[in-house]
């Protein structure tokens, strides 16, 4: 049975930061290039990622939102690269094994509640990961990625989203979240090739994870070196 909205889980971490395997978990469309791409009419399937993966193994399949900086570089959505530079410098204790790409397109709510979304969590909680990070493409998936997020908590495991939706993933009550002020659909770290950008907000989104608050709290953050000149406010009947 899903859990009301307005009674948001929430585990609190255990473990210092730089003792802390992190899996990433996106509703952005990311998964291998020979792997079956995502149904775009909506899709409640998933796609393991290993954590060994090349970058240049991945692609999107997602036509709501604009991936065309994804396709450049998939580090905007799915930074997988930032994350392992920050386990190589010591400030987390690892990457893990496991992630998971989702399409957050769906219509299908009840099977997403009863099905894929506490399977997703299963699958993550059996990984080497102790936290979790989670974007999402678009303002569907950011109420989505939150109900993923909600599930994954309720195994035990900590999380935080990266939301450019915030008001989209606020209906799903996320137990933690950062919204980057301005940032587009599909730019949920930074630009491509924004290698010092995206480095700054996942240690914002680490910082945000170390925090002990009441959950449900999202901290917005501004990010100067971002370009938001051609943002737009989100509507959710265009995702």
């Amino acid at each position: 049975m899903a859990m009301s909205k307005r009674c948001i889980p929430y585990t609190p971490r255990s473990r210092e930061l730089q003792e802390t395997v992190f899996a990433l978990v996106t509703t952005a469309g990311v998964h291998l290039r020979d792997q079956e791409p995502f149904d775009l009419a909506g899709d409640n399937s998933w796609r393991l990622i290993p954590g060994d993966v090349e970058t240049g193994q991945l692609m999107v399949t997602h036509e709501h939102y604009d991936h065309r900086d994804a396709d450049e570089d998939i580090n905007v959505v799915f930074p997988i690269d930032r994350l392992r530079e920050l386990a190589a410098e010591g400030i987390i204790g690892g990457v893990s094994d496991k992630h998971l790409g989702f399409m957050g397109y769906t219509q299908l709510f009840r099977d997403l509640y009863e099905r894929s979304a506490p399977e997703i969590a299963r699958i993550i909680s059996r990984s080497q990961a102790d936290g979790v990070i989670v974007t999402a493409g678009c303002p569907l998936c950011h109420r989505v990625s939150a109900i993923l997020q909600r599930e994954i908590e309720m195994t035990g495991i900590p999380t935080v989203l990266i939301t450019v939706a915030p008001e989209q993933s606020r209906q799903a009550g996320p137990p933690r979240a950062i919204a980057p002020y301005h940032f587009k659909m599909g730019n949920s770290v930074g630009g491509p090739r924004q290698y010092d950008l995206q480095r700054k907000v996942l240690l914002d989104v680490l910082r945000r994870w170390e925090a002990r608050e009441e959950p449900g709290n999202a901290w917005e953050i501004v990010y100067p070196e971002y370009d938001s000149s051609d943002w737009q406010p989100v509507d959710l009947q265009e995702g």
